[in-house]
């Protein structure tokens, strides 16, 4: 069934006590939150969220009980902050029909997108969040529309200090910096490139690059003196691309210091298989990319891709004609 094509009714309930359910702190490695119990309409609903420090993902036992004379169908249940995309289960999780007067207990997993531009920039998740919205959507049997449940779970202030004090971790992760005119001067580059369909398509994002039907998407962070990257290249393109691994770099000026020590690993997601290094239209690959490097005011110290000398066209060419600079966002 296809939510999207049935009308959609919000009941959104943020009662602080149809049914009390109000827990104690006893677990070190564990954020209790809590949710008050409700009934709405044909379900009751019992839920019981913590969060696993250590694991970093949210744990939902919940029991749903059909109160009518009707048979209802539970089609989601997801987690969210207020403004944010919603945390499907991590556990495997169906839509099923829970028949009038049954109930049912579900124990489920998710790990919750906590703050978007850390993901965006970095691939990490986050930190918990002080408060949770739990989101169930169902159907009355042989009815057409989506009733939405969301009920507010909460950390005891205390709590949730606690918890941030001891592990919350500040971060840099970089972006490229699109304050330059890369874009002019790899364009100007592409166009004397006879193995390039013209005129060359360059666009440089905050973590993405596309050119001439490749698209490079970068994830990375700073922390505890080493660079974890993550660039990942879709090849949408017409010719063949070779990455040398050797070429790949992250450094502070033109060339890494003594001292610097770096991991380059290729994975090939899909595609061709025959030639890790070699991209064909249609091939995904992820490149890992870890490096001891020393910076001492992240905060504000540019870094450099080397792009240079990475990837190789048919006779020997460059795709790029530079490398692009990074520049740094701090998170708490």
């Amino acid at each position: 069934m296809k939510l999207s094509l049935l009308p959609l009714l919000l009941c959104t309930i943020l009662l602080p006590g149809c049914i009390n359910n109000k827990k104690q702190q006893t677990d070190a490695n564990q954020l209790v939150y809590q949710t008050a119990g409700i009934n709405s309409g044909p379900l009751q609903i019992e839920p019981d969220l913590k969060g696993n420090i250590k694991q970093q993902y949210l744990s939902l036992q919940i029991k749903l009980s059909n109160t009518e004379a009707k048979d209802i169908e539970i089609q989601e249940i997801t987690v969210n902050i207020p403004g944010a995309t919603n945390s499907t289960p991590t556990t495997a999780f169906a839509p099923f029909l829970l028949k009038q007067g049954n109930d049912t207990a579900l124990n489920l997993k998710f790990v919750p997108f906590n703050d978007a531009k850390l993901y965006r920039v970095t691939g990490m998740n986050g930190s918990f969040k002080p408060a949770y919205n739990i989101v169930i959507s169902y159907n009355k049997t042989g009815g057409g529309s989506i009733y939405t449940l969301s009920l507010k779970s909460t950390a005891q202030n205390n709590d949730f200090l606690a918890y941030n004090k001891k592990h919350a971790t500040s971060v840099i992760g970089y972006s490229f910096n699109t304050r330059n005119d890369f874009n002019e001067k790899q364009k100007r580059y592409l166009e004397t490139l006879k193995q390039l369909p013209q005129p060359p398509f360059v666009f440089l994002s905050d973590q993405e690059i596309a050119v001439c039907g490749l698209n490079f998407r970068l994830k990375n962070y700073y922390l505890k003196d080493t660079l974890h990257d993550e660039l990942f290249i879709v090849n949408h393109a017409d010719f063949k691309v070779q990455i040398i691994p050797d070429a790949l770099d992250i450094t502070k000026g033109d060339k890494p210091l003594p001292g610097e020590t770096k991991a380059v690993i290729i994975e090939k997601v899909s595609g061709t298989r025959q030639n890790l290094y070699m991209m064909e239209k249609g091939d995904r690959v992820l490149i890992h990319f870890k490096k001891y490097i020393k910076i001492n005011d992240g905060d504000k110290q540019l870094l450099q891709l080397n792009l240079k000398d990475a990837f190789m066209l048919k006779g020997n060419k460059k795709l790029f004609i530079e490398g692009i600079r990074l520049r740094p966002n701090h998170f708490d």
